[in-house]
C-alpha cells in the first residue's frame, strides 16, 4: 500500500494505480492521440535537403559547457535547489512511481526493442507526470501555460519558413512539447506538420539496447515484485523449500546495502543491489559525464549514418531550426535527449550551448526525472525563451500566454532614440524580412518597421542581432567608411543596445560556477536603416545584372580596404541587396557585424575580438578559410589564418555561382536537382567534404559541366573567366613559393591577380555575352526607389539632403550611374559601332537596329510613367554594346529579352 504524505495537502496525491483524471481538452487529446502521430506523405519534400548537421553545430556541441544538474535546473527552469529537493521528496513519498499509468508506461519503455517503441510509453509517462504536477506540488504555482502535452512527431517533417527553403534541412524530431490547443487545432484543420515556432521544447530519443533489466532492478529497489518477461505480470515469490532427507532450507539471498557517493549532490546515498544481479546494471546514482558502453565503438562523424545516430548533433540540428524558423521570437531554447533510459538537458543561446554534467535515469532516478518535467511545465513564456516583454512589447500589454509561442514578432513595439535630436520614438514591427540560419552567433533577423515620428518618411527596416560586445559597433564602422568616401553602403538612421546575454540565464551560471574562459558576451543590438531588397527579387526573372553586381561590389570592397582600411569579411547572398536610384540599379553591401579595421598590410588592427575565429557564411567562405578550419579542428593550437581581401573576392565568386543556380525561377524539382548537384555541397557534410566541393568549383572543367538554369546559361563564359582569375592567382602564388624569392608577396591580392582592376579587366574580356530569349518581366517594388526620387539620379551612397555636400567631398570613383563624356557621345553619333559578326540565318527577315557603344557598366531602363504611348530610350548593360530602340516607358530594370521583344514588335 502507498504511504501517506507527512503533511495533509489539499491537492490529490497519486494513488498506487489510480484512474487518470484529466480535463476535457486533455481527455479529448488522449482519446485521439493516435491522430497526432504524423504519417509520411508521398511528397518530394520528404527528403533531407542536407544529409548531415551543419559543421558549426558539431563544433558548438563539442564545446558545450557542462553544468551540475541542479545549477542547470535553477538557471533555466527557475527551480531553486531547495524547492527541487522538496519536490523530489514529495514525489517519492506519494509514490508517483507506482501510479498505474506511469507503471504501464515504464513497462512499455523497458520492454521496447526499437526506437519507435519508446515513443508511446514516454509520452504517456510525461503527460501523466505533468498532470500529477498540476494537481499540486509544495510551492508549485499554477501552470502559466495551461495545457502542455508531449506528442509524437517522428514520421513528420516540420515546416520550414520560405526564406530557408533549400538552405536548412527537413527534420522530424521524435517528440515535441506543444500547447494542447495547438494539437487539437491541427486535428480539426487536418494538418499534418507542426511549425518550428510551435515547439516549446523537443525530445530526441535513441535506442541502443533494451532497458528492461534496469527497469527490473529499479522495481526491486522500490520493493515491487519482479515481472515475468513473457507475461509482464508480477512473479509469485517462492516459499521456503526443504530438500528431502536434509535439514537444508533454500532462501533468497539477502539484500546487501551499498553506499554510493554522488559527487554532484555531495552526500552518500544508500542503494540496494543484489550480489546475484546478473543484469550487469550500474546502480550508481546520476551518472557523471556521458555514459559510454565499453562494447560500443566511438561513432565516426564522417559517416553519414553515424552523424544521424548521434543524438547530440541531431538535437543541435533541431535547436538550429527552432531558432532560425521563428523570426527572432526566441532568446534561447532547450532540448531533452534520452539515450535509452538516460536523460540529459540542453540549453542553446547565441553565446553557446550549456548541458547538464549529470545524466539521470528514467528508472533509477524517476523522482528527479518527474520533478524536472514538472519544472518545465511551470515555466513562464520568458523561461521558454521569449524576448523580455518590458523591451520588445507584444501587441497587447504583457505577454498573453494564450497566444504563446508566437509565429513572429509582427505587431510588437520597441523604443528607440533619434541620434541627433535625442527624441525617443516608438517603432512597430511589421512583416519579417530575413532570419539568419544560425544557432550560436549573431542570429540576425530583420523586420520592416513603422514609427510614430513625423521626420522619418523613408521605408525602413530594423536589424536585430546578438553582437560581441568587444567588437567595434556596426554603425561606427559604416560611419568611418562613409566618411572615407566609400559607396554602396546602407543608410543608417538609428541604433540602440538593449540587453546582454550575461544578464539573463547566463548570470546564474556565472554566479554559481564562474565565467568560462572562452565565453564571449553578446549584446542584443538594433540598427534601423533604409529598406533595400534581396537579390532574389531581381535575379529570379533575369540574371543579366549579376556581372553589374560583381563590378559594384568589387568597387565597394576595394574602397573599403584602401580608403577606409576596413574588411567586410562576410560576403553572402543575404548581405548584398539593391535599390533603384533614378534609372540605375545600385547594389548595397550590408551587415558589417564581422567587419574589422585593418592595418596597411591588410591584417586586423586588433586581435581582441575573435568571435570564436568565425568570419563569413559557410556556403560563401573562401577555400583557404575552410581548410584552415579543418586544420584547427585537428590541432587546436594552430594559429588561425588571417581573413584578407582576397578571401572576400573569392566569396564574391561563390555568390555569383550561387545566384546563377538558385535564384532563377524554375520548376521546384529541377531546382532541387541543380541545388543538390552544386551549391548544396558548399554547406552540407563535413568541413573536409565542403572544402573539396569548393575546390571543384574552382576548376574550369567543373564549371563547364555544372548544371545551370536556362536563364543563366548565357553567363557561363563570364563565370568561366571569373574561375580563371583564381587559377592565375594560385599559379602566381605557387611560382613565388617555388622561386624562393625574398621579395614580399602581396597576399591580399595574390600578387595583383585579385586586385579590383585585374578582376574587372578579366571578367569583361573580349567575348560578347548573348543572353537567352526568355521574355520575363522584372517586377520592381515602388519602395525600391529608396535613396533618390524615381525620376532623378542621385549620388550613390548619399541621402537626398546630403547631395550637395557629396558632390563637393566625394572623391572621383567609377560608379554605375556615371555618364560618358560629352565629346565621346557626340563622336559616337556620327559613326556606327563595331559589332561581332552576326549569323546570317538569325538576321534574315528581321529588322536591324542601330547600336551605340557605351561603357560596359552603363545600364539604363525606361523611366516609370503612367502616361501611355510616350517613347523613351532604353539602354542595356552587361554587354560591350547597347542597342537603342524606341518603345514605351517601362518601370524597373530593362533586360535584353525585353529589348528583343521591343525590336520584334518594331
Amino acid at each position: 500500500m502507498p504511504k501517506s504524505p507527512r503533511q495533509r495537502s489539499v491537492s490529490p496525491r497519486a494513488e498506487p494505480y489510480p484512474k487518470s483524471r484529466t480535463n476535457v481538452a486533455q481527455r479529448k487529446l488522449e482519446r485521439t492521440r493516435t491522430l497526432l502521430v504524423m504519417r509520411p506523405e508521398c511528397l518530394v519534400d520528404a527528403k533531407h535537403e542536407k544529409k548531415t548537421v551543419n559543421p558549426y553545430i558539431q563544433e558548438d556541441v563539442d564545446n558545450a559547457r557542462r553544468e551540475p544538474l541542479r545549477i542547470w535546473v535553477e538557471a533555466v527552469l527557475g527551480l531553486p535547489p531547495e524547492q527541487f529537493s522538496e519536490w523530489v521528496r514529495y514525489i517519492k513519498e506519494n509514490e508517483w512511481y507506482k501510479d498505474e499509468v506511469i507503471q504501464e508506461g515504464l513497462i512499455g519503455y523497458g520492454k521496447a526493442t526499437t526506437e519507435k517503441g519508446l515513443y508511446v510509453p514516454f509520452t504517456d509517462i510525461a503527460n501523466r507526470i505533468i498532470r500529477l504536477g498540476k494537481d499540486g506540488l509544495p510551492g508549485a504555482k499554477p501552470y502559466p501555460l495551461d495545457g502542455i502535452a508531449v506528442v509524437e512527431n517522428d514520421d513528420n517533417y516540420l515546416k520550414q519558413i520560405p526564406e530557408h527553403q533549400g538552405i536548412g534541412a527537413l527534420r522530424r524530431p521524435d517528440l515535441l512539447a506543444v500547447r494542447v490547443s495547438k494539437a487539437l487545432q491541427m486535428q480539426e484543420d487536418n494538418r499534418k506538420s507542426y511549425e518550428w515556432s510551435d515547439i516549446l521544447t523537443f525530445f530526441e530519443l535513441k535506442f541502443s539496447k533494451s532497458s528492461f533489466n534496469i527497469f527490473q532492478a529499479s522495481r526491486r529497489k522500490r520493493g515491487l515484485p519482479k515481472l515475468d518477461k513473457r507475461t509482464l505480470l508480477p512473479e509469485v515469490p517462492s516459499e521456503k523449500k526443504t530438500v528431502a532427507g536434509t535439514r537444508m532450507t533454500l532462501r533468497a539471498r539477502p539484500m546487501v546495502k551499498v553506499l554510493k557517493y554522488s559527487a554532484e549532490k555531495g552526500f552518500y546515498r544508500e542503494i540496494n543491489s543484489e550480489p546475484e544481479d546478473a543484469d550487469d546494471i550500474d546502480v550508481d546514482d546520476p551518472h557523471d559525464e556521458d555514459y559510454s558502453d565499453p562494447g560500443s565503438p566511438e561513432p565516426v562523424r564522417d559517416n553519414q549514418e553515424s552523424v544521424r545516430a548521434d543524438a547530440k548533433l541531431q538535437a543541435g540540428g533541431y535547436a538550429l531550426e527552432t531558432v532560425s524558423c521563428s523570426y527572432g521570437t526566441r532568446l534561447f531554447n532547450t532540448g531533452v535527449i534520452m539515450d535509452d533510459d538516460r536523460m540529459s538537458l540542453w540549453y542553446y543561446d547565441a553565446a553557446g550551448i550549456i548541458r547538464t554534467k549529470v545524466i539521470i535515469s528514467l528508472f533509477r532516478n524517476f523522482e528527479e526525472f518527474a520533478a524536472i518535467l514538472v519544472g518545465f511545465a511551470c515555466c513562464t513564456p520568458s523561461q521558454w525563451g521569449s524576448l523580455p516583454p518590458n523591451i520588445i512589447k507584444p501587441p497587447r500589454f504583457g505577454l498573453d500566454p494564450e497566444v504563446f509561442p508566437p509565429k513572429n514578432l509582427s505587431g510588437y513595439t520597441f523604443p528607440i532614440t533619434l541620434p541627433k535630436s535625442k527624441e525617443e520614438i516608438l517603432a512597430t514591427l511589421q512583416k519579417p524580412v530575413f532570419t539568419q540560419y544560425s544557432l550560436v552567433g549573431r542570429r540576425t533577423f530583420l523586420y520592416v518597421i513603422k514609427t510614430n515620428s513625423r521626420k522619418l518618411k523613408k521605408p525602413m527596416v530594423a536589424k536585430f542581432s546578438y553582437q560581441v560586445t568587444s567588437r567595434m559597433r556596426e554603425q561606427d564602422i559604416i560611419k568611418v567608411a562613409r566618411d572615407a568616401g566609400v559607396g554602396h553602403l546602407p543608410e543608417v538612421h538609428m541604433w540602440a543596445d538593449y540587453w546582454k546575454m550575461s544578464e539573463g540565464v547566463r548570470a546564474i551560471f556565472h554566479a554559481r560556477s564562474g565565467v568560462d574562459k572562452d565565453f564571449e558576451d553578446r549584446v542584443f543590438r538594433c540598427i534601423v536603416y533604409t529598406q533595400y531588397f534581396p537579390l532574389r527579387d531581381l535575379f529570379s526573372k533575369s540574371c543579366e545584372l549579376i556581372p553589374t553586381m560583381v563590378y559594384q561590389m568589387l568597387d565597394c570592397l576595394h574602397d573599403l580596404r584602401y580608403k577606409a582600411k576596413i574588411l567586410h569579411r562576410d560576403i553572402s547572398a543575404n548581405n548584398v541587396m539593391w535599390e533603384k536610384q533614378g534609372d540605375e540599379v545600385v547594389f548595397k553591401l550590408i551587415d558589417f557585424d564581422y567587419a574589422t579595421a585593418v592595418d596597411d598590410e591588410g591584417r586586423p588592427a586588433s586581435m581582441t575580438a575573435g568571435s570564436k575565429h568565425r568570419t563569413g557564411t559557410l556556403p560563401f567562405m573562401a577555400y583557404a578559410l575552410i581548410i584552415d578550419m579543418v586544420g584547427r579542428s585537428n590541432n587546436p593550437f594552430r594559429e588561425p589564418l588571417i581573413h584578407m581581401l582576397c578571401h572576400d573576392v573569392e566569396s564574391l565568386y561563390y555568390l555569383s555561382g550561387y545566384s546563377l543556380v538558385t535564384m532563377p525561377d524554375m520548376e521546384i524539382d529541377v531546382k532541387r536537382v541543380m541545388y543538390r548537384k552544386t551549391v548544396s555541397a558548399w554547406e552540407d557534410g563535413t568541413l573536409d567534404a565542403i572544402s573539396a566541393q569548393k575546390m571543384h568549383f574552382l576548376q574550369e572543367d567543373r564549371v563547364v559541366e555544372m548544371l545551370l538554369p536556362p536563364q543563366s546559361e548565357s553567363l557561363r563564359p563570364w563565370l568561366l573567366r571569373f574561375c580563371e582569375v583564381f587559377k592565375v592567382a594560385r599559379d602566381k602564388f605557387a611560382a613565388h613559393r617555388k622561386a624562393g624569392s625574398s621579395k614580399p608577396f602581396d597576399l591580399e591580392t595574390m600578387g595583383g591577380a585579385l586586385s579590383r582592376d585585374a578582376v574587372v579587366s578579366a571578367l569583361k574580356g573580349e567575348e560578347r555575352i548573348i543572353f537567352s530569349n526568355r521574355r520575363e518581366k522584372v517586377v520592381v517594388h515602388p519602395e525600391a526607389f529608396g535613396s533618390g526620387a524615381p525620376n532623378l539620379k542621385t549620388a550613390e551612397g548619399t541621402t537626398n539632403e546630403g547631395k550637395a555636400e557629396a558632390k563637393k567631398s566625394a572623391p572621383a570613383k567609377r560608379a554605375p550611374a556615371k555618364k560618358a563624356p560629352k565629346k565621346d557621345t557626340e563622336g559616337k553619333k556620327s559613326a556606327p559601332a563595331k559589332r561581332a559578326p552576326a549569323n546570317k540565318k538569325d538576321t534574315e527577315g528581321k529588322k536591324t537596329a542601330t547600336a551605340k557603344t557605351v561603357t560596359p557598366k552603363k545600364m539604363a531602363a525606361a523611366k516609370a510613367s503612367q502616361v501611355k504611348d510616350i517613347a523613351s530610350k532604353a539602354k542595356l548593360a552587361a554587354a560591350p554594346e547597347v542597342v537603342t530602340i524606341q518603345g514605351p516607358k517601362r518601370r524597373g530594370p530593362t533586360t535584353r529579352s525585353m529589348t528583343k521583344k521591343a525590336l520584334a514588335a518594331a
